[in-house]
């Protein structure tokens, strides 16, 4: 019988998903908002980290290692997503375009529903629809901050921004929400 020998960097990674795994796998699902792809993303990242856990220089701390890979790679896939559907909406006939905006329009008006959770959860929903809808540099560190609870400092180290830059862009991002959300104000 065989025995298999975990070397530090088997034991070391282990650590490093056990204690990030479901962070990662949260941050880039509110990033995609698609739990399939999240997950797959995630594994992604986390074969990214295994294979160049020998570069972590030591610099920053690792969570930050950790979230700027996982950053910049869920970026890279949504322009690679964002270019896929351009070229499929080139490629579809108007009359498809029409039809599927018409139906986009009658879902997202919420329904009225005498249930709180139901009502909680549609509020969320739009909620996080508009989120989805604002630029990328706008809504990672919205995202980071407001559902990772990361610090404005934190941020910064992980998008390579200064604090103030991190900041404005937070508060833009509310400012962007608020006045996304003010037609909804009355229904949520």
């Amino acid at each position: 019988m065989t025995r298999k020998v975990q070397t530090p960097t088997a034991v070391d990674f282990e650590t490093l998903y056990r204690d990030y795994g479901r962070s990662v796998l949260n941050l880039v699902y509110r990033m995609t908002g698609d739990e399939e792809v999240a997950r797959d993303l995630t594994q992604d990242i986390f074969y990214k980290i295994y294979t160049r856990l020998d570069e972590f220089e030591g610099r920053s701390r690792i969570y930050t290692w950790i979230y700027r890979i996982a950053v910049n790679h869920v970026l890279n896939y949504l322009k690679r997503e964002r270019r896929r559907k351009w070229v499929e909406l080139l490629e579809k006939r108007t009359s498809e375009i029409f039809q599927e905006a018409s139906e986009r329009v009658e879902w997202k008006v919420p329904p009225e529903s005498p249930d709180a959770r139901m009502e909680r959860h549609q509020r969320e929903a739009i909620i996080w629809q508009m989120i989805q809808q604002l630029p990328d540099k706008l809504k990672l560190p919205f995202v980071l901050h407001r559902y990772e609870q990361m610090s404005y400092k934190e941020i910064a180290e992980i998008l390579e921004l200064s604090v103030s830059a991190v900041e404005a862009r937070i508060y833009r991002a509310g400012k962007q929400l608020v006045k996304k959300l003010e037609p909804w104000l009355g229904k949520i």
